[in-house]
């Protein structure tokens, strides 16, 4: 497929050679790793652990303060035992997870466990059975710390052990003559257990939200703004959705920092990278052409050494902008290395980038370029290698980018040996062509080919 014709191609800004995929990214992203999940496990659990012993050591004195001052209302000696044991286990259970890199799920089960069992055998030894349900307090306090630091699934695990730990409870109370209203119990488990249930749903969709919000940012550290909050799907309007907004505000700002040029205008390395792997991947679900164009402005070196780096600047400057002014809208121009240009051009063949790339040559020899203000404009011209994939490449091979690349470098190497100031095609026969003769000076080349 031929490249449009010159009346069709128009000045490109830099958002319009790089879009933006606006792929909304929602509340339901990609879980953690089991391994990530399980050293967050421990960070947390050793975070925790001090809090834990805090306090039951304030809920023990308390407890025994209001026994002594109300005696009959619970064994002291007990309560005393229990606080003393759960505090043992929490720094044997501290010592446990500072012995190991990552604490799994059952450990983790078993620690909120521990604390239900704390709660209950409290509640079971200082308190009657018409205040049994401080039990289920507790067990939504624990409720909510599985939620929030471990996820959904333990929290469940609590929810199943503190409902039954509560029956247990009360059938213990039954057992031992005390007196259990058993229709006031059952209305206070289902109470209970309906409260719980909106704590876990509420709890569980705060924490997925606040996870994608965090998966946003990780990606943009590593330069991908390819997907925005979906402030569509999120309904709440509370904090985190503002936050998402604010997100999606600036995320086109950041792209723009992050991924072009600040010299050129153009977009830099990482930009030109991720848009190659987007077009390749767009080419080979579509089964269209995809070419490749790579640029190295002839002799740079020369400009920099006679003129000075400030006229160097103003020359790379001047080229970005007229490589920017010829391509049509959906292009994609990029600076990829010192004096090193790419192009990709979306729906275009070897035939169609090779007319674009000569043209290129034309205008770049033409082009008058000023170097200072009072200072008469220098020339320059550039060696283009020009590469393609076909539809049938693209569907069978995934359209490998590193291969276009390479193919681009070594049609660049060949217009540079064979006199430069003109534009080369990749064939075969460039693999086994030897690289010694009218070799390009040092610092002319600018390997694209990517890891």
């Amino acid at each position: 497929m031929s490249h449009p014709p010159e009346t069709s191609r128009q000045s490109v800004t830099m958002p319009d050679t790089f879009p933006v995929v606006t792929e909304g990214l929602s509340a339901d992203t990609s879980r953690l790793s089991d391994e990530e999940r399980d050293r967050g496990s421990r960070q947390a659990l050793l975070a925790q652990l001090p809090a834990r012993a805090a306090a039951a050591l304030v809920v023990g004195v308390v407890q025994l303060a209001i026994l002594y001052a109300l005696p009959g209302r619970g064994d002291v000696l007990q309560l005393a035992g229990v606080t003393a044991v759960y505090l043992v286990l929490v720094v044997l259970c501290a010592a446990l997870v500072r012995a190991r890199a990552q604490v799994g799920s059952t450990a983790v089960t078993a620690v909120l466990a521990l604390d239900l069992a704390f709660v209950f055998i409290v509640t079971a030894v200082s308190t009657s059975p018409a205040h049994y349900e401080r039990a289920l307090f507790g067990t939504m306090i624990v409720i909510h710390v599985a939620n929030f630091y471990f996820g959904r699934r333990q929290a469940w695990r609590v929810v199943v052990m503190g409902f039954i730990g509560y029956i247990v409870l009360t059938l213990a109370a039954s057992a031992r003559g005390l007196p259990v209203d058993r229709v006031e119990e059952i209305w206070t488990l289902g109470i209970g257990l309906l409260g719980t249930l909106l704590i876990v749903a509420q709890a569980g969709h705060v924490r997925r939200r606040l996870h994608t919000i965090v998966t946003l940012f990780e990606r943009a550290e590593q330069g991908d703004f390819s997907h925005t909050y979906d402030e569509e799907g999120d309904q709440r309007h509370d904090a985190i959705t503002r936050v998402g907004r604010a997100y999606n505000r600036v995320r086109t700002q950041l792209a723009s920092m992050v991924l072009s040029d600040s010299l050129t205008g153009c977009l830099n390395r990482r930009g030109f990278e991720q848009a190659l792997a987007r077009e390749i991947s767009r080419a080979s679900r579509a089964g269209t052409e995809l070419a490749l164009l790579v640029l190295d402005l002839d002799h740079f070196k020369m400009v920099n050494d006679t003129h000075g780096h400030p006229a160097g600047d103003e020359v790379l400057r001047a080229a970005g902008r007229l490589l920017l002014q010829t391509a049509r809208v959906g292009d994609i121009v990029a600076r990829v290395g010192g004096e090193e240009f790419a192009v990709l051009l979306p729906t275009t063949g070897v035939d169609g980038g090779l007319h674009f790339a000569s043209r290129l040559c034309d205008l770049v020899r033409a082009h008058p370029f000023s170097i200072a203000a009072h200072a008469p404009p220098i020339r320059v011209t550039t060696s283009i290698g020009v590469a393609a994939v076909a539809p049938r490449n693209t569907r069978e091979s995934g359209g490998d980018g590193a291969v276009l690349a390479r193919h681009a470098d070594m049609a660049l190497y060949a217009a540079k040996r064979t006199g430069r100031d003109r534009a080369r095609q990749w064939d075969p026969e460039l693999d086994i062509m030897p690289r010694t003769s009218g070799a390009p000076d040092v610092g002319d080349m600018i390997p694209l080919g990517l890891a």
